[in-house]
């Protein structure tokens, strides 16, 4: 399962070009367990499709950057073969101009951090969990273990994340004057169309996942577990019957040969210090809290087992959250600054620092739970807690704005960054080609 596996809370469906980007991390697979296939694995195994420079392409390396896309986007295009060749060819010419940008990126002499890479090989790994279920089904998608499938996305993360840096730094220098937003505004209206009904928002948010109460409950049972492994109770037995991670529970808890990097950090730190048959005392990680016993060790790999206990959160426990947030509404209402409760109490650090400010938002585009609560608020309003996956919270309706036309005069910040965007859109083109002239680029037929 690799349920050790660090992901990100929160991510958003990514856009076509930025499922391009992430579908090009994945080079290294075999051809995935689909029903429906443009055409063989043995078709697209091994067969050169194009040469960049000292860089090959590989046909099974569009045609897994394709399917890629297509799970991402949560789109059933792979049902449908001439759709799906167009977007093979798109990825192709993406993947050519990556390669491109890679050989600049190291004549440049380009380096990525390795923190900046675990950072975003996780953003990416959880938008494609996201888009196709669970770990479990890209497991069996890809027919690796999402380690494995980790493991093999590092490299081409690192290579992403130097290409990125690369055309940020041609690109950072590139301004607009006023004279030009006006003029694409005035030439391009078709680029702007109507605004929609939007509100301006602030929250509170209480997370409920790591209720104290929960977590006291899994430490005290991970402790006895881990009191009665000491008095002689069998490991094997115990993982079988009591452990909730149940993908490696029938498995006696055995998490499998793992090398650095595989696992969560305290995890690891944790493992690799255990000599073969000891146990660790419970070890927190973002899942619950982990008994670990090292089986073995090999040079830099680590045969493990774990017993995994996982703090449940009850109606129960909620109910403090919902109370500090009623009493903090109150407080608001009564003259205590929204901003500053923000800073204080709310979990959501990154607006926290904003006075809780989220921005403005399309009604039509808003999850349901939020615009459910605040599309009937007054200007200044505060709104009752209310749950989302996140957690609880309170919102503030700062604003609002109806349906119009785009202007100059009120939208002259979303204008001049599109505009910016246009620009060093159309720059970074003709920078591209310049390259493209100065590699040797052949496209097999």
């Amino acid at each position: 399962m690799g349920l050790l596996i660090r992901t990100p809370r929160r991510q958003s469906r990514p856009s076509f070009i930025e499922g391009i980007i992430c579908a090009l991390l994945i080079l290294t697979f075999a051809a995935l367990n689909t029903s429906v296939r443009a055409q063989s694995e043995e078709d697209v195994v091994d067969r050169l499709i194009a040469v960049v420079g000292s860089e090959i392409i590989l046909e099974s390396e569009v045609f897994q950057n394709a399917q890629s896309i297509a799970l991402q986007q949560g789109s059933d295009v792979m049902r449908d073969p001439q759709k799906f060749q167009q977007l093979r060819e798109q990825v192709l010419r993406e993947m050519i101009s990556q390669k491109i940008l890679l050989a600049k990126a190291k004549e440049d002499s380009v380096i990525v951090e390795p923190r900046d890479v675990d950072r975003e090989l996780e953003n990416r790994l959880q938008m494609i969990i996201q888009n196709v279920g669970s770990e479990e089904k890209l497991e069996e998608m890809y027919g690796y273990s999402i380690r494995r499938i980790r493991r093999d996305f590092r490299t081409s993360v690192e290579e992403n994340l130097m290409v990125e840096r690369v055309k940020h730094s041609y690109l950072q220098d590139i301004r607009v004057s006023r004279t030009e937003i006006e003029k694409f505004f005035q030439e391009h209206p078709e680029n702007f169309p109507e605004m929609t009904d939007a509100v301006e928002i602030a929250h509170i948010l209480r997370e409920t996942g790591s209720s104290d109460l929960a977590d006291s409950r899994a430490y005290t049972t991970a402790d006895s577990i881990y009191n009665a492994l000491k008095a002689g109770a069998s490991f094997d037995s115990l993982a079988l019957n009591l452990s909730e991670d149940k993908s490696t529970a029938g498995k006696y808890g055995s998490i499998g040969w793992t090398e650095k990097g595989d696992l969560l950090s305290s995890y690891e730190d944790a493992a690799y210090v255990l000599e073969p048959g000891e146990i660790s005392r419970p070890v927190r990680t973002r899942f619950g809290y982990h008994i670990i016993r090292l089986d073995e060790r090999r040079e830099n790999k680590i045969l493990s087992s774990h017993i995994l206990v996982i703090p449940n959160i009850t109606d129960d426990d909620e109910l403090p959250v919902v109370e500090l947030l009623n009493d903090l509404r109150v407080e608001i209402e009564e003259g205590l600054s929204f901003g500053e409760a923000a800073k204080e109490y709310s979990s959501d650090l990154e607006s926290a620092n904003r006075d809780g400010y989220l921005g403005w938002f399309s009604l039509e585009d808003m999850p349901e739970e939020f615009r459910n609560h605040i599309e009937e608020l007054e200007i200044g309003e505060v709104s009752t807690p209310f749950k989302t996956q996140y957690g609880y919270h309170i919102s503030k309706l700062l604003n609002k704005r109806e349906a119009r036309p785009v202007n100059l005069e009120q939208d002259w910040e979303q204008i001049s960054q599109y505009v910016l965007s246009a620009k060093r859109e159309k720059a970074f083109q003709q920078w591209l080609d310049k390259l493209k002239s100065r590699y040797y680029i052949e496209i097999k037929g």
